[in-house]
């Protein structure tokens, strides 16, 4: 019995060092007003019915860290005001002038709670069709009562399970489903896609991004461009006047998808 109540009293106490070192990690957030977990652009689409809904039920499971914690609380509406969703991101407010002109300016970036993790070990799609890291980041502009929002969704899609190149056959073969999903998701909640690929196109990285262009190729969807641009290669030397080929790249194919 001693030796089972020291085995379950070093269980708490890794336990309790577990939850203080998430609880003193930064970038967690929560409202008791506003939806954090949708952008403005959705939130200004809703119908009565959503914005009548608690924030518990209407959030956007993605950005729902605390999910597990409150999935017994969703069947009791007589709690959910106490039941609020917690953000993992960034969130930034400032009031900004130019010429004389007020406004404010926020910045929400949102992290998926699919498939989080570090960079390094946590790579690729799964087959529910969830990229590594995947953030969206949403920065909003409040001037003399009118609202403007611009949102920008960032992942690891094109990178293999294994640091390995010679794996990327594997890569190919078993996250085309995955892929595919991936991207129709993405089509449904943002619209139209510019998809902008950073590697190397020389070196170990070449063939990363040869396949990653043949699986969009293969998508074959016209609301889909694809943009392969060589970062290190184009703004060597700290030439960061160059992102504007890029930029102008850009704005060339969102004119085509409008």
């Amino acid at each position: 019995l001693c030796s089972l109540l020291s085995l379950q009293l070093q269980d708490n106490k890794t336990f309790l060092a577990m939850m203080n070192h998430v609880l003193s990690m930064d970038g967690f957030y929560f409202s008791t007003t506003y939806d954090l977990t949708h952008t403005l652009q959705r939130l200004s689409n809703t119908s009565p019915e959503f914005q009548e809904m608690s924030l518990l039920e209407r959030a956007d499971q993605r950005f729902v860290w605390n999910g597990h914690l409150l999935r017994e609380l969703s069947a009791q509406p007589e709690v959910h005001r106490f039941a609020l969703p917690v953000l993992h991101g960034f969130i930034t407010m400032h009031s900004c002038s130019i010429n004389g002109k007020y406004f404010d300016w926020i910045l929400i970036s949102r992290r998926s709670c699919f498939r989080a993790g570090v960079r390094y070990y946590v790579r690729g799609i799964d087959s529910e069709g969830h990229a590594a890291n995947f953030v969206e980041t949403e920065q909003i502009v409040h001037y003399n009562g009118s609202k403007a929002s611009f949102v920008q969704a960032s992942d690891r899609v094109c990178e293999a399970a294994s640091h390995k190149i010679c794996n990327l056959m594997l890569f190919k073969i078993f996250s085309m489903d995955g892929f595919q999903r991936h991207f129709d998701s993405q089509i449904i909640i943002y619209g139209k896609q510019v998809i902008i690929n950073l590697v190397n196109q020389k070196g170990s990285e070449k063939p990363l991004e040869q396949a990653f262009a043949t699986m969009v190729s293969s998508l074959g969807n016209g609301m889909i461009r694809y943009i392969a641009f060589d970062f290190h290669k184009e703004c060597k030397n700290m030439r960061w006047d160059r992102l504007s080929i890029l930029l102008d790249q850009v704005a060339e194919m969102q004119d085509e998808l409008r």
